[in-house]
């Protein structure tokens, strides 16, 4: 069981494919037995030129997106409004998007290298921006690459195209983008959704169920509990489980946190939660390969 306290977090020091002065902070990362690798990691997004903008694009990964406050931006007239989620489906297109005076967090998560995070590939990260660099250039949010043959040039996302470089030089193959399940990314609106009850003191509201990935536990889950301050819940062991409080009191194993505190809980163990009354805690259950 990983816990940590958002405000106890470094700031991510790297070098950026995208324009913007945003803050970042990576607050949870991990591989799973069966090749899952995901992160977790939360945004500032600055005003004015310090904002953060990307041509319209498309992932191999799944994406999360909860604000904490601001409106976060995803595309033109698209924005997650504070404490509303959204789920970002593998393939599908999104964007051209300007965040700017903002805060947010952003789970990424894939199978088999479609997400990149951690020291297998952070190792690799620099190297693979100067080998772009060598064949091309970096604008604005896009990758420009030159052909050689005809002398036309390719655009692309900044930050797919380092995707496919950094998979390149770890496999030694193309990187692929699946074809979309979903057309579009899907935004919920949490306060539309109504409680009910789970057990003594904990209620809890099924925001949506994903399936972008084959297999009986290959589905994602979100959802929120809350929290009367009498009686609490398990995390079972059958799934990983990412999730986060934004307000102070929420308590795990019977130690409590401040504010913006996030966990996981990986596949095999388990962990009992609980808090006081009002605290609402967002869980991600994460997919499972079979």
């Amino acid at each position: 069981m990983d816990v940590v306290i958002t405000s106890e977090v470094p700031i991510l020091n790297q070098t950026e494919v995208r324009p913007g002065s945003t803050i970042r902070q990576v607050l949870l990362m991990g591989d799973t037995d069966d090749g899952l690798n995901f992160r977790l990691f939360r945004s500032q997004y600055q005003s004015g030129d310090g904002a953060f903008e990307s041509p319209r694009h498309r992932h191999a990964f799944q994406q999360i997106r909860w604000t904490e406050s601001g409106l976060v931006n995803y595309g033109p007239g698209q924005d997650i409004p504070a404490n509303d989620i959204a789920y970002f489906p593998r393939g599908a297109y999104y964007g051209p998007q300007r965040k700017e005076e903002s805060v947010g967090l952003l789970l990424q998560l894939g199978f088999h290298g479609e997400h990149q995070s951690g020291p297998r590939w952070d190792s690799i990260r620099e190297e693979a921006v100067e080998r772009l660099k060598q064949r091309g250039r970096f604008e604005d949010g896009t990758y420009i690459e030159r052909d050689e043959g005809s002398g036309e040039e390719r655009r692309k996302d900044a930050a797919q195209a380092l995707y496919e470089e950094r998979f390149a030089m770890h496999t030694n193959r193309p990187f692929v983008v699946p074809q979309p399940r979903y057309e579009q990314p899907v935004l919920m609106h949490v306060d539309a959704f109504e409680y009910y009850s789970l057990s003594a003191g904990v209620e809890v509201k099924q925001l949506g169920d994903f399936n972008d990935n084959s297999g009986a536990e290959a589905n994602l889950r979100i959802s929120a509990l809350r929290f009367s301050g009498a009686g609490g819940t398990t995390l079972a062991r059958g799934r990983g489980q990412v999730g986060w409080a934004k307000r102070p009191g929420l308590r795990i194993a019977g130690h409590t946190y401040p504010e913006m505190t996030c966990f996981y809980c990986p596949r095999g163990e388990e962990a009992e939660l609980s808090g006081d009354p009002g605290v609402e805690v967002f869980i991600i259950e994460l997919p499972q390969a079979t």
